[in-house]
C-alpha cells in the first residue's frame, strides 16, 4: 500500500517524540519534541557544529514561551535557468511541485508539535540573484507565478508561503538599511572587481579558480561560485549568435544545445585548445576554431562578471543582516548546509545535492510504483527518457488563467518530467502508482 503524506506526517511526529529524550530530560516538552522534528534525517541533514540539539532547542523554547509562531524561512527556487543541461524550459515541473509538498509535509510535522504553530515562508530569491545571472524578468516572474499556482493547487497556503524575496525584503526592511542597500552592493562590486578580476585569466580558468582558492575565503567563495553558476548564467551572446525563429528555438534548439555542450566541455581546458577545432552544427555548417574559442572567451568573462554580483549580492545582504532585521527569531532553513542554519533536504534522499530549479523532475520505479527523481536533462535524455508532454490546450485566456503553469509547457512543448518506463504512462493511471520513497 502506498503510504500516504498523513502517515508520513504522523510517523515523524512519533519520531520526534520518541528521540525527544535525546535532551537529557525527564519529562520532553513540546520545545524538545520540536527540536528534535528538526534532526528527522526524512527531511533534514543537520550536523552538530552547525546546529546543536540544545542551542535550537532554546531558541524554540523563547519562541513558545512568549506564545509566537514558528517561522521557517528557506531561500530556494531562484529560477529554472536557460541552460540545455539541466532542463528543457523555463517553466515549474515535477521537480518543483515535489519540493513544494516535502515543505508542507516539514512544515506540518512541526505545526502538529507546536502549541503555537507553524509556518514556512519560502524566499523565492529570483530576482535577487537575477542581478547576477540576468535571467529576464518575465520568466523569473513566469516561474514565481507558477509556484504560486501549485501552492494554491494543492491547498497548502496556509502552512507554505511563497514569497519574491525581493518584495517581501523591499516591504519589510527598515527604510535607512533599504536605502544602504544598493550603494553597499555596487561597493562591493567595485571592491571584488579590483582585488579578484587581476587573477581571472578567460583562456586558463583551471589556474585562475585555483589561484582565486589560495587568495583567502573571499576568492574561495568566487571560485566556489563561478563553477556553480556556470552552467546558470543567461548567455546573451550565445543565444544571438544561435539566432532562432522562436525563443524556444533560440534557448533550447538543436544548435544552442551543440553550442552550449561545446562550451561546458571545453571550460577545463585553455581556450588555445580550440585553435584546431571546428564545431559542426547541422544549421550553421562548421564553425571556425576562431570563431568558437572567441564566443567561449566572451561567455567565461560574462560567468566571472556573474560570480562577483552574486558574491557581491550575498555580503551585501550578509552585511545588513536583511533576515535577523525583519525576523530576528526565524529559523533559519538552508538547501546547502552551513553554520547557524537548518540543512533541509529539498529532493529526495537519493537526490539530496540536487535542487528542482537546477535540474528536471522525471518518475522512476516500475509499473505498480513510482518516484520522484531530479535529474539533469542531457541526463534524462542520453538514457532514453521519454518526456512527458501536457495535451494541446486551445489558447484562450480561459485556458490560461485555468490551468496556468500547465499553459505555459505546452506552449513551449516543455514536459512536465520523463519517464524511464513507458509503462508508468501507457495506462492512464499514472496519478494512482506515485509513492513518496525518501
Amino acid at each position: 500500500m502506498n503510504e500516504t503524506i498523513t502517515q508520513r506526517v504522523n510517523a515523524a511526529i512519533v519520531r520526534a517524540r520518541t528521540h525527544a529524550k535525546s535532551y537529557g530530560v525527564d519529562k520532553p516538552g513540546a520545545a524538545e519534541f520540536v527540536a528534535e522534528a528538526f534532526f528527522d534525517n526524512v527531511w533534514y541533514k543537520i550536523r552538530e557544529n552547525n546546529v546543536s540539539r540544545p542551542a535550537l532547542r532554546d531558541q524554540i523554547r523563547a519562541i513558545l514561551a512568549r506564545g509566537e509562531c514558528l517561522n521557517l524561512h528557506l531561500p530556494i527556487f531562484s529560477r529554472k535557468p536557460f541552460s540545455p543541461i539541466k532542463n528543457r524550459g523555463p517553466f515549474p515541473d515535477l521537480a518543483e511541485i515535489h519540493s513544494l509538498t516535502r515543505c508542507a509535509e516539514a512544515a506540518q510535522v512541526i505545526n502538529a508539535l507546536s502549541p503555537t504553530g507553524c509556518r514556512i515562508t519560502v524566499l523565492a530569491d529570483g530576482f535577487k540573484y537575477n542581478r547576477a545571472c540576468r535571467t529576464p524578468d518575465s520568466f523569473v516572474n513566469a516561474y514565481q507565478s507558477g509556484l504560486a499556482f501549485w501552492v494554491a493547487h494543492m491547498d497548502i497556503a496556509d502552512i507554505v508561503n511563497v514569497v519574491n524575496y525581493e518584495q517581501w525584503i523591499s516591504d519589510r526592511l527598515p527604510t535607512p538599511l533599504l536605502e544602504r542597500r544598493p550603494g553597499l552592493y555596487e561597493r562591493h562590486i567595485r571592491d571584488l572587481t579590483e582585488a579578484y578580476s587581476p587573477l581571472f585569466d578567460p583562456d586558463d580558468l583551471t589556474h585562475s579558480m585555483t589561484a582565486m582558492e589560495r587568495a583567502g575565503d573571499i576568492g574561495n567563495q568566487l571560485a566556489f561560485t563561478f563553477w556553480s553558476i556556470v552552467t546558470s548564467v543567461y548567455y546573451e551572446d550565445l543565444f544571438a549568435f544561435a539566432g532562432g525563429t522562436s525563443p524556444y528555438e533560440r534557448h533550447y534548439g538543436d544548435d544552442v544545445q551543440r553550442l552550449y555542450v561545446a562550451y561546458t566541455s571545453s571550460l577545463h581546458r585553455p581556450l588555445g585548445t580550440l585553435s584546431r577545432r571546428s564545431e559542426h552544427l547541422p544549421f550553421l555548417g562548421y564553425l571556425p576554431p576562431g570563431s568558437c574559442a572567441d564566443l567561449f572567451r566572451t561567455m567565461r568573462q560574462s560567468a566571472w562578471e556573474a560570480a562577483i554580483r552574486y558574491v557581491a549580492i550575498s555580503l551585501t545582504d550578509r552585511d545588513l543582516n536583511v533576515l535577523r532585521v525583519i525576523e530576528p527569531d526565524a529559523i533559519k532553513l538552508t538547501v546547502h548546509g552551513k553554520k547557524g542554519e537548518v540543512h533541509f533536504l529539498s529532493a529526495t534522499q537519493q537526490d539530496a545535492a540536487m535542487t528542482a530549479q537546477h535540474s528536471t523532475g522525471g518518475l522512476g520505479g516500475s509499473p505498480t510504483a513510482a518516484k520522484i527523481t531530479f535529474r539533469y536533462r542531457l541526463e534524462r535524455e542520453s538514457h532514453g527518457e521519454i518526456p512527458i508532454l501536457i495535451q494541446r490546450l486551445p489558447k484562450t485566456a480561459f485556458h490560461r488563467a485555468r490551468f496556468g503553469p500547465l499553459f505555459d509547457l505546452q506552449t513551449i512543448d516543455q514536459p512536465i518530467g520523463y519517464v524511464a518506463d513507458t509503462a508508468l504512462i501507457g495506462t492512464g493511471n499514472l496519478h494512482t502508482v506515485l509513492t513518496r520513497k525518501g
